[in-house]
């Protein structure tokens, strides 16, 4: 600790130190904390040493100026009552006394809500903590002696009215009961105040009434019977069951029946394999014959691949109880357990804009969570660090956390070292309930509290439901192999209704009898409807182009359309984004930017690529078409193209000239996102999934960012479809091509995508030409299906002077998936073709002029998939003498498109050609380190694809470097 000024002017600062002391003194740096109790021992010296020989008390002088006031929560103290006629009045000494001991009973009660839940008892199993040394008497100056004494309380907001054993006795039911509440590490005070108000007064106990106890009584049984059903009939089958944690059905229900009163319509939900096919069955109510078919093996009825049971969605239009309608939808989920997260954060977002929820009250997500994944998967806190950010918010996320105390065969010790899989959301601040799966009747008060302050607050909260896990992973799996101890008190573990329906027989709610009934009659609807899923023998199909999607349909045979614009349109937005707004100060280079770019509106230069994205999106919007553009530096551009948000140099104003050309356009979305790839691409797909009326691009920073957003491309991106009937039309934009940058950022793993290109489920094309982009965006908008569109987009081509098309290339026609060799006189003459795709076109072109070659044809190949080959062979065929076929690429022979392209070529040209390639060797890295190396290799791949003499490939000429040990 450095020197500290203890001056008047400090003295605010010191007492805000002493206060945080007085809380929690492990919050301090140690040296303040050996300070304050100096301070305190010191000052209560000097006070007893003031009383004189007759016992008789002096006036003290003032504390110092420094020295700290009573915490500022603290109550009021009454005035001192005039003493008796009898007695001699309260000495300063009684009176200091009185206010330690009024301060220690308030830190008391703020330790308690502070640390309380880590004395809750909510381990089923019983393994809770019944101590805490931050809980002590003698940590605020208490001890035995003081327990009957009389306490005002400390601020506790419960009836404490009597002695300091009562008071704690009422902190101890409130904070260490079955509900731990974990919510001190809130700094917004009118959070803590009300939750303090909302626990504390009713001891964080619910009183339910017995109608209310026999709906949680049949949902436990339900839920118990079903698991149990599939267990005896389908041995061995999984279901990833949800014994143990049966308590989730009516904290579910509890939270969509108390939702829908808080002005809820419509709840999102992402889940984990554990127990969602007990959530598919009893709370978004699909039939239980069509659950027990899939178990029967009823085929799927499409052709689509489908994907395994317990990872499959559904929604449902849910009547409540007070007759009120909610729509409630589970979105499908991969096995990597997270990755949905973001993306249903992003669904949730499209539908509340939508419906124009713009208090986020209508639309809420609920996502639920395996415990270890929780804590484990990085995209958690990305999502976390996401949920406050402009661009990303949707008003907060209810949490639930099956937390069954292991994670596959791995116990909370080897895969955290957090007090609680929870401790990670501790950045976003949110409240965390603690609560024990065995009582439901506190799991449902949890659920109350969780969604209600959602709706109060717009904010995350979390519910953190200890349970167990009665079998294995999955129940194939035996978990005595690896927890023979705990699974020998699992088996002697009464379950959740065993317990429930015993406090009720007490409680004279239910008879035994009663409960056998309800379980009778689940266990004869369960037969029933076994009989009717074996008479299924095609699982029916699910409706995909509902809501939102209606109009839309699959993709046919004719992927192409007309995207050209009128004239005016484009003058129109070269004049609207070029108009400075009054008083604002733009930037000089913005300034040249734009002017030129309304050169280009008026057809007076030929339009660059900033220009021709600028074209798309203004044009798009004009037609009512959003757009949402996010990437971490989108608004201005990596490579300082786009200039979608002008700074003011003078103020720092921002202005984005896109969102204002005309009073009835669609509105433009441009965000700097934070520097995260796999949780904001997750977030953008998922509003691309629920949303195909806008246009929603990701950009990458550079292309091989893309790599930390793999599972994202992989398990959703490329797969939806296929696995589950889910739609897309994210567009991603990925910096791609060789320019001596080194191996992080010359590529974006092309050869990745295509590698995932099947049946049609996406694009893959890699543009060459401005008006290319231009139309490529209004394409993906125009058509009637959706699919993901990647893009490798460029980098030097942004200002290449070669790299610009003439206005009359967005007037006319379309986007062009094979470019033929414009400046070919005599195509009959033409002996070689040259096919590339890309950047490298513009390296050969300038070869071919250089070398004042006419020989070689130069074929543009712009869309790799789907692969254009009816359009290929059209172009082939205007070469009728050609021998040689090169295929030439930047990138090394086992990356870029080589390996993808050479069967289906094979395939294409007559007998009478050659296909040859021409590029660089196989690699392990992507590209080479530094720039001289790179221009050396770039110059050998011209040279090899335009010397017809020479018939070695540069993956010839490499090899025999290395042999020589040369180069």
């Amino acid at each position: 600790m450095q020197p500290f000024d203890l001056s008047s002017g400090n003295a605010q600062y010191l007492e805000q130190l002493y206060e945080q002391y007085q809380l929690d003194p492990s919050a301090l740096d140690p040296q303040w904390v050996v300070f304050f109790k100096g301070f305190e021992f010191g000052y209560l010296r000097a006070e007893e040493e003031e009383e004189t020989d007759e016992g008789q008390a002096v006036a003290a002088p003032p504390p110092p100026r420094a020295a700290p006031s009573a915490p500022a929560r603290a109550p009021a103290q009454p005035p001192i009552a005039e003493a008796p006629p009898d007695q001699s009045p309260p000495t300063y000494l009684d009176r200091r006394k009185r206010e330690r001991s009024d301060k220690g009973v308030y830190g008391l009660a703020q330790a308690y809500r502070q640390f309380g839940h880590y004395i809750a008892k909510i381990d089923p199993l019983g393994h809770n903590r019944h101590s805490h040394p931050l809980l002590e008497l003698s940590e605020f100056g208490l001890g035995e002696a003081d327990l009957e004494k009389g306490v005002d309380g400390g601020g506790f907001h419960g009836k404490a009215e009597g002695s300091l054993r009562d008071l704690v006795a009422q902190l101890q039911s409130t904070y260490c009961a079955s509900i731990g509440v974990d919510f001190m590490a809130i700094s917004d005070k009118s959070q803590l105040n009300w939750l303090e108000e909302k626990v504390e007064p009713i001891h964080n106990r619910y009183t339910f009434t017995p109608p209310q106890q026999r709906r949680i009584l049949c949902q436990l049984i339900e839920t118990e019977e079903f698991e149990r059903f599939l267990h005896n009939r389908y041995v061995g089958q999984k279901r990833f069951s949800i014994e143990g944690c049966e308590a989730l059905n009516p904290l579910l229900d509890t939270l969509v029946e108390y939702g829908v009163e808080l002005g809820v319509e419509e709840i999102v939900m992402g889940m984990s394999h554990r127990g969602r096919l007990n959530m598919l069955a009893h709370l978004l109510h699909k039939p239980y014959e069509i659950i027990l078919s899939e178990f029967e093996g009823a085929d799927q009825q499409d052709t689509q691949e489908g994907d395994v049971k317990y990872h499959q969605g559904y929604s449902y239009d849910h009547i409540t109880r007070q007759g009120k309608k909610i729509h409630l939808s589970l979105s499908p989920n991969p096995s990597h357990l997270e990755l949905v997260d973001p993306v249903i954060e992003g669904i949730v977002q499209a539908k509340q804009d939508y419906l124009h929820d713009l208090g986020r009250n209508r639309v809420v997500p609920l996502q639920i969570h395996g415990e270890a994944a929780f804590t484990g998967q990085g995209i958690v806190a990305e999502m976390f660090n996401l949920s406050q950010l402009e661009g990303y918010r949707n008003g907060g996320t209810i949490h639930v956390i099956v937390n069954n105390q292991l994670g596959y065969t791995a116990t909370p010790e080897e895969t955290r070292f957090t007090s609680y899989p929870t401790d990670v959301a501790r950045q976003i601040q949110a409240p965390v309930f603690h609560v024990n799966a065995d009582d439901p009747e506190a799991v449902v008060h949890a659920a109350c509290l969780a969604i209600e302050f959602r709706q109060q607050f717009k904010r995350d909260v979390l519910i953190d439901l200890w349970c167990y896990r009665r079998h294995g992973h999955n129940e194939a799996d035996d978990p005595t192999l690896t927890q023979p101890l705990m699974y020998q008190e699992i088996g002697r573990h009464p379950t959740v209704c065993e317990i429930y329906i015993k406090q009720l027989i007490a409680e004279d709610v239910v008879t035994q009898e009663e409960s056998d009934e309800i379980r009778e009659r689940v266990q004869q609807t369960l037969d029933r409807c076994q009989e009717k899923a074996r008479r299924l023998q095609v699982k029916p199909r699910t409706s995909v182009f509902g809501g939102t999607w209606q109009g839309f349909s699959s993709a046919g045979e004719d992927w192409e359309i007309d995207t050209s614009v009128n004239p005016r349109t484009l003058l129109k937005i070269a004049q609207k984004t070029a108009q400075v707004p009054e008083g604002f100060s733009q930037h000089r280079t913005v300034k040249r930017i734009m002017e030129g770019r309304l050169a280009m509106g008026k057809g007076e230069k030929p339009v660059d690529w900033g220009g021709a994205e600028m074209f798309s999106f203004g044009s798009l919007l004009l037609e009512r078409i959003p757009v949402r553009l996010a990437g971490q530096d989108s608004q201005r551009g990596t490579f300082a193209h786009r200039h979608a948000v002008w700074h003011d140099v003078k103020t720092g104003e921002r202005h984005k000239p896109l969102a204002h050309l005309d009073e009835d356009q669609a509105e433009f979305a441009v965000y700097n996102t934070m520097l995260s790839e796999l949780a904001v691409l997750g977030f953008e797909y998922g509003i691309s999934s629920a949303d195909p009326r806008r246009l929603i691009i990701w950009e990458a920073q550079f292309g091989d960012f893309v790599n930390g957003a793999q599972l994202i491309i992989d398990q959703f991106l490329s797969s939806a479809e296929a696995k589950w009937q889910r739609m897309s039309g994210l567009v991603l934009l990925l910096p791609h091509g060789y320019e001596g940058m080194g191996p992080e950022h010359s590529s974006a793993r092309l050869e990745r995508f295509l590698q995932l290109c099947a049946k049609d489920n996406m694009q893959v094309c890699y543009p060459s030409e401005p008006s290319q982009i231009f139309h490529l965006f209004r394409r993906q908008m125009h058509r009637n299906f959706r699919k993901p569109l990647i893009v490798m987009s460029p980098k030097s081509l942004l200002r290449h002077p070669r790299c610009v098309s003439p206005l009359e290339a967005f007037t006319k026609g379309s986007f062009r998936s094979v470019i033929g060799d414009e400046d070919i006189e005599r195509p009959e003459q033409v002996r070689r073709i040259v096919l590339c795709t890309g950047k490298v076109y513009y390296d050969l072109l300038a070869g071919r002029e250089e070398k004042k070659r006419e020989e070689e044809a130069l074929v543009r190949i712009e869309q790799l998939y789907p692969f254009p080959e009816q359009n290929l062979r059209e172009v082939l065929a205007s070469y009728p003498a050609t021998e040689q076929v090169f295929w030439v690429q930047e990138e090394a022979s086992n990356m870029g498109a080589w390996s993808f392209v050479q069967p289906l070529l094979d395939e294409i040209l007559n007998e009478n050609m050659e296909l040859r390639y021409v590029g660089r060797d196989e690699a392990a890295s992507p590209a080479v380190g530094t720039h001289k190396t790179h221009q050396e290799e770039q110059q050998e791949i011209v040279d090899q694809a335009l010397e017809p003499a020479n018939e070695v490939v540069l993956a010839d000429v490499q090899a025999e470097k290395a042999d020589t040990g040369s180069g």
